[in-house]
């Protein structure tokens, strides 16, 4: 990956009227367009950061018109600079909106002209090979074997009939290939064998090539001038870097303008990104499997060599793999036998250092691992090469994708496991979880996502702006720009509400008699104060950090009360929505139970919600692995981890919950928080000072 050069640009005044005057055409064609100050100054910092190859982090409230503000700068700055415009968020409801509603709403408005495409990972997409197989499960009659090794049975009857439906729609041009808008519901089972990993994919060379829903959607990406994506396909497409034929996924970093939309949903991804896990016993079968698409490859491209391997050599380091896989389980159980009764299974090398028993079968593993890897990289290469319209050299190069991906899967998670920790640095976090299956599942992650952030964004793309509501605990940006590692030059500001929020909402934080972690009185007392305080002719939302909390007090509401309720997980999401929306406009009353995905997102205007509690500070769960590891890190160098992760957490999750309340300029309501300790610890009071300014009810 090339390293930024960084190129001396300034905010032109040419470019500054052409931002002026989208802005001018956005009021005058927008119905009911109110200027606000809040978004004017957001217009003004992405501009800085856009137009001069910086970054700028703006905290815009409900209400600012983030969408609008990024665009209104953003749009004219990538049409004068010939770069392109990448969006990217957490949700796939915002893309959506962007998508469908927001970004064609602002080029009619200010008549720029703009291409647009939406940009998704591969396995969204019909793969018309696959499903044109499929139909017929010619894969189960395979010369080589390849079903053995990727399915554990082969498809329904019914799954058949819905591959068929589904390619009929897409060569009929009823649909355009995507999944997420599939014309017949797509079972779990079936969308693995209708859609191709990249390692899978023949790309032009595929007999289906010029009918391919995913190479029409990369041909519009690559097009595009502005370009809708999410924070994981984003990342993962600046961690690779070119594809397809040689050429970036959505741009090459240095012909990027890059919007992180819901921008504190990247350092999770970000994190992710750097994770890996390894299903011990689930992959020691499938690796012993390979010697099947092993000798099929030395068949197609009929070389006694591959990778510098002969095929016996191949087969055996397939097995040697296997054994030493089956060999680590064996080891785990000197180490860890987990309690029977244990909920949740889960073992963590404190401070992220393994047993030194396991050094050796570790060091084995990552070097067996890595020469089947080359392998199966080299396998893949020349199996490409063959005729693409040999059928059965298709589903072998198929194969050997899967294989290549789960060979890969392996050795990342081994690499994870013997990679020395940098001093000075943060450890990687290291543990093992066990399935209901009685399966051990290793694991590994970077704790922080300041070094995936730097080595992908800060250091490599053209311009960075990231947004969203809740960046911050009450303005202070240290804890967000040490946790994502954002440059020190980056231009943050945190943007006031256009609402009148002490007039329009109250937080109420009353003497609450249980604290939260009295497991048997809190849903108790939570059930109680529900059926005394909500007003039950309106719409409220509860909030819950756990979902047996929200099902126990759920069973505790009184019956003429919960039949109002609505609990997240007894039905869809939307339909939930939709009916409790129902309700409150027929006044009905209505009470939504939801766990954090409820808590951010949710537009419920006017009475949908004039009150949201909240039933405990969402603190970070101090068993999460990854928090534990960097918690033990802090406190080893004297530093408070409560403070530096805890509280930042909690405070942005908070505020997330809060911002369900105040949707609109005419929004009243207030904000419960059942929880006694912000009332009795010390920092309580800094949690309620850093909360949005509404009148404060306290105690």
């Amino acid at each position: 990956m090339t390293e930024k050069v960084e190129a001396p640009r300034a905010l032109t005044e040419e470019v500054k009227t052409a931002i002026r005057d989208a802005y001018a055409k956005l009021q005058a064609n927008t119905p009911g367009f109110s200027t606000r100050r809040s978004q004017s100054q957001m217009i003004g910092v992405v501009s800085r950061a856009l137009a001069s190859g910086g970054v700028g982090v703006v905290e815009a409230p409900t209400g600012v018109g983030k969408s609008l503000g990024y665009l209104t700068a953003g749009v004219p700055i990538a049409l004068a600079s010939k770069k392109k415009l990448v969006i990217s968020t957490g949700t796939v409801a915002l893309q959506s909106q962007l998508v469908e509603r927001d970004i064609p709403n602002f080029l009619k408005a200010t008549g720029l002209q703009a291409t647009v495409a939406l940009a998704k990972g591969r396995t969204r997409y019909l793969c018309t090979r696959n499903a044109a197989e499929a139909q017929g499960e010619g894969a189960q009659e395979s010369m080589f074997g390849d079903e053995v090794l990727l399915y554990e049975r082969p498809l329904a009857p019914i799954e058949m009939d819905v591959a068929g439906k589904l390619m009929r729609a897409f060569t009929e041009g009823r649909w355009n290939g995507d999944l997420d808008n599939a014309p017949e519901a797509v079972t779990p089972g079936l969308r693995p064998r209708i859609t191709t990993p990249a390692s899978g994919c023949a790309g032009r060379r595929c007999a289906y090539s010029t009918q391919c829903p995913v190479l029409r959607a990369r041909n519009e990406v690559r097009e595009a001038q502005i370009v809708v994506t999410n924070h994981a396909l984003l990342l993962s497409a600046l961690s690779i870097g070119e594809s397809d034929n040689g050429q970036p996924l959505i741009a090459a970093p240095a012909d990027m303008l890059l919007v992180l939309d819901e921008g504190h949903h990247i350092g999770n991804v970000a994190i992710d990104q750097g994770a890996a896990s390894l299903p011990l016993d689930d992959m020691a079968r499938r690796t012993g499997r390979l010697q099947i698409i092993i000798a099929g490859a030395y068949r197609a491209v009929d070389k006694d060599k591959i990778g510098n391997l002969l095929s016996n050599e191949a087969i055996d380091a397939a097995a040697r793999v296997a054994k030493l896989l089956k060999a680590f389980a064996d080891g785990i159980a000197q180490v860890w036998t987990p309690a029977p009764d244990e909920r949740e299974p889960l073992w963590r090398a404190a401070n992220g250092r393994l047993p030194e028993a396991w050094r050796q079968p570790i060091e084995e593993l990552a070097d067996e691992t890595r020469t089947l890897l080359n392998w199966a990289t080299a396998a893949a290469a020349q199996v490409a090469k063959g005729k693409p319209e040999d059928a059965g050299h298709e589903r072998l190069q198929r194969s050997l994708g899967m294989a290549l991906e789960m060979i890969q899967q392996q050795y990342d998670l081994w690499a994870g496991w013997r990679r020395e920790d940098k001093e000075g640095q943060p450890p990687m976090a290291r543990w093992i979880t066990l399935t209901r299956d009685g399966e051990h599942v290793l694991h590994c992650s970077p704790v922080s996502a300041a070094m995936v952030l730097r080595k992908l964004l800060w250091d490599e793309v053209d311009s960075v702006v990231m947004t969203s509501a809740t960046l911050t605990g009450g303005g202070d940006f240290q804890a967000l720009a040490i946790d994502n590692g954002i440059p020190e030059e980056a231009e943050m500001v945190s943007l006031a509400s256009p609402f009148d929020l002490p007039n329009q909402a109250q937080l109420v934080v009353p003497p609450f008699p249980v604290t939260p972690d009295d497991r048997e009185r809190h849903p108790k007392e939570v059930a109680k104060y529900l059926a005394a305080e909500l007003d039950w002719d309106k719409g409220s939302i509860v909030l819950f950090t756990s979902r047996w909390k929200m099902e126990k007090v759920a069973e505790l509401m009184p019956a003429t009360q919960r039949r109002k309720v609505l609990v997240q997980g007894e039905g869809a999401k939307q339909k939930m929505i939709d009916e409790h929306l129902r309700r409150t406009a027929a006044g009905e009353g209505s009470v939504l139970f939801g766990l954090n995905s409820f808590g951010e997102g949710l537009d419920l205007p006017g009475e949908a919600c004039t009150t949201v509690v909240i039933t405990q500070v969402p603190f970070a769960v101090p068993t999460d692995p990854q928090t534990s590891t960097l918690s033990e890190w802090f406190e080893s160098r004297g530093l408070n981890s409560f403070n530096l992760i805890a509280i930042p957490h909690a405070l942005r999750t908070l505020t997330q919950f809060a911002g369900r309340l105040i949707r609109t300029s005419t929004d009243t309501g207030r904000v419960v928080i059942l929880d006694s300790r912000l009332l009795t610890r010390r920092y309580g009071r800094r949690i309620i000072d850093a909360l949005p300014p509404f009148r404060r009810v306290i105690g």
